[in-house]
């Protein structure tokens, strides 16, 4: 692995501040919004739609990070700019699930590709 290289994109990647990928600037903003963006991708890649309920995601955020309120705002703030879709489960009509839209997947993997070969 090459540290020196993957520490220089980092640091330029951290600099740019993603203005070319909105969906990526704005779930870069703080850890909150960066902890809600993995744990959706993280489901969404492992196809674990049985988890990807609001309150498993929220479970994954440490305490310490935000209260609740705080990640219902983001988790709102995602849906209403189109970054998440949030639908109601199917077997349980209490509970709604989070789904990255297709701008947000497109998005991120056009990011993440400055980090192959790391």
């Amino acid at each position: 692995m090459n540290y020196l290289r993957l520490l220089q994109n980092l640091k330029k990647d951290l600099n740019q501040g993603n203005s070319e990928f909105k969906t990526v600037k704005f779930f870069r903003k703080d850890i909150v919004s960066d902890w809600l963006w993995f744990s959706v991708l993280v489901q969404y890649y492992n196809n674990n739609n049985d988890n990807n309920n609001i309150e498993n995601i929220i479970s994954e955020i440490p305490r310490e990070y935000a209260s609740r309120p705080t990640i219902f705002k983001v988790i709102e703030d995602a849906v209403a700019k189109n970054f998440f879709e949030k639908k109601l489960d199917e077997n349980d009509k209490r509970k709604y699930n989070l789904f990255p839209t297709q701008q947000t997947k497109d998005e991120f993997e056009e990011w993440a590709k400055v980090f192959k070969g790391f």
